[in-house]
């Protein structure tokens, strides 16, 4: 891998060793872009490992670089169409990098593991090897060879399985036996055998696992762990055994060396200790006193976990509530707002409804003159009085005089085209109380009839009555109280509730 490396590092030192450029590389860069292509193409294609996957035309390409970055800084135009060509040999490298990789799966699977495990780094030569080994692959693929090339396909992937499980076993196990070897040099074994045999057993365990299933690190590394904590403790079994032996201990010292130590482990908990009993029954005291103790320690710690589990519900408690509350009023301040917000509305259309209404009423007022029609505003009501109809006497016929008047009444309902209407006939006192009112209905209905049938005007809006001379709007005793109370009312209904 590495040669090809050196070999572009060489070819592009090469390419500055002309007699005397006639331009640096940067003007010639700058000067002929397919050089520049060509240059930062196979810069991002080392890092890709182009070199490994296809080192036939990678090789190729290189050396058309040089090639055209030498004629590139003797400004020779042959340049642009050099380094064309190493273009294409870089997409022929590209397209022999598929192939290589399709057919070299699984080797370049196993290789980046061991790249993963830093093989490259615990075992450089053997790394080294395999990559050779590799490339004899791919060169092979690309002379045509893929056969052969897939022959020496598990060799190569053996190669790299090795190192990795080699590189694995340094990186987990390597601890476990350095830490053996150094208390055998000094000479631990002599002094704790027993447990130096668990150490160095765990240790072999911890490879077996390995080679067993590469996979299993976790395992392995407890294996490891382990044997490193059984010679640690042959070392402090080593310490304790020459402490005997220089101080010159009898048995009995031992023993009393023994209850010492014990008696300073358990002061806190007990300031005497009754080795009077036998030694199995003051293991036992002790060993309940700090059962005891683990018992209570581990009842503080469910009263405290409790404890604390109530608090934190609580604060959650808290929290919901205060969120809750927020969100209440935050409800009931976007419900005032909407309701202000409709009250204002409302306020707007009414006064909007009020003012196109007054417009109405005062444009339908200007309609009539004084001996046609008074006209009266009733809240959102209009009401005609027209005391402008010439009725024959005793008659409810319409005489064509009254035409004009008519037209008007029509036109004024037009301002009002969902409103309903309320015809009524009015007379005098002068006859029978029968008579005008049966005359009354009959003028109401013959205005409304021709509403209907002159103004187009749709029947179920219009209500007919008669009242007779039971609704007087002047007295009756002079001529013009008389021509005033003889009428037909047209009422313009804009609300439920009309004023009659």
């Amino acid at each position: 891998m590495k040669k090809h490396i050196v070999f572009l590092s060489a070819c592009l030192t090469l390419a500055g060793c002309a007699s005397q450029p006639a331009l640096v590389e940067s003007e010639a860069i700058q000067k002929y872009l397919p050089v520049s292509t060509l240059k930062a193409k196979l810069a991002d294609e080392v890092d890709n490992e182009l070199n490994i996957l296809s080192p036939k035309y990678y090789e190729k390409a290189t050396d058309l670089y040089a090639q055209a970055m030498s004629l590139a800084k003797a400004d020779n135009n042959k340049a642009s169409a050099k380094a064309e060509e190493g273009l294409k040999a870089l997409a022929q490298a590209k397209k022999t990098e598929a192939l290589n990789k399709d057919v070299l799966e699984e080797v370049l699977a196993v290789r980046a593991k061991a790249v993963k495990s830093k093989a490259s780094i615990s075992s450089p030569d053997a790394f080294e090897d395999a990559e050779e080994q590799l490339l004899e692959l791919t060169s092979l693929i690309e002379n045509g060879d893929v056969e052969k090339a897939k022959e020496n396909r598990a060799k190569a992937m053996k190669a790299y399985a090795d190192i990795e499980l080699a590189s694995i076993k340094v990186n987990i196990v390597d601890a476990a036996k350095k830490a053996i070897e150094q208390a055998k040099d000094n000479d631990i074994d002599d002094y704790a055998p027993r447990t130096m045999k668990l150490a160095e057993e765990d240790y072999q365990l911890a490879l077996n696992t390995l080679d067993a299933d590469r996979r299993e690190t976790t395992k392995a590394n407890e294996h490891a762990q382990r044997s490193i904590w059984n010679v640690e403790r042959a070392i402090g079994i080593s310490e304790v055994i020459k402490n005997f032996e220089q101080s010159d201990f009898e048995e009995e010292d031992k023993v009393l060396w023994y209850q010492e130590q014990v008696a300073r482990i358990v002061s806190p908990i007990q300031s005497k200790v009754g080795f009077n009993d036998q030694n199995k029954q003051v293991v036992k005291t002790l060993t309940g006193k700090v059962q005891n103790l683990v018992d209570e320690k581990d009842s503080v710690t469910v009263a405290m976990t409790a404890a604390q589990a109530r608090e934190l519900k609580i604060a959650k408690e808290k929290e919901l509530a205060l969120a809750e509350a927020k969100a209440r009023e935050a409800k009931i301040a976007k419900e005032k707002e909407l309701a202000l917000a409709e009250a204002q509305q409302k306020v707007d259309a009414d006064n909007q409804r009020k003012a196109e209404v007054a417009a109405k009423f005062n444009g339908i007022q200007s309609m009539f003159t004084q001996n046609e029609a008074d006209v009266y505003r009733q809240v959102d009501n209009v009401l005609i009085r027209a005391h402008g109809f010439s009725f024959k006497s005793g008659n409810s016929e319409i005489d064509a005089a009254n035409f004009g008047l008519l037209n008007k009444i029509i036109k004024a309902i037009g301002e009002f085209p969902d409103a309903q209407l309320v015809i009524s006939g009015h007379t005098d006192n002068s006859g029978s109380d029968a008579i005008n009112l049966r005359l009354s209905k009959e003028r109401g209905k013959k205005v409304a009839d021709f509403l209907i049938e002159v103004g187009h005007i749709d029947a179920g809006r219009i209500e007919s009555n008669g009242y007779g001379k039971a609704k007087p709007v002047a007295r009756n005793d002079t001529k013009e109280g008389r021509a005033a109370n003889r009428r037909v009312e047209i009422l313009i209904v804009n609300n439920v509730e009309p004023i009659l």
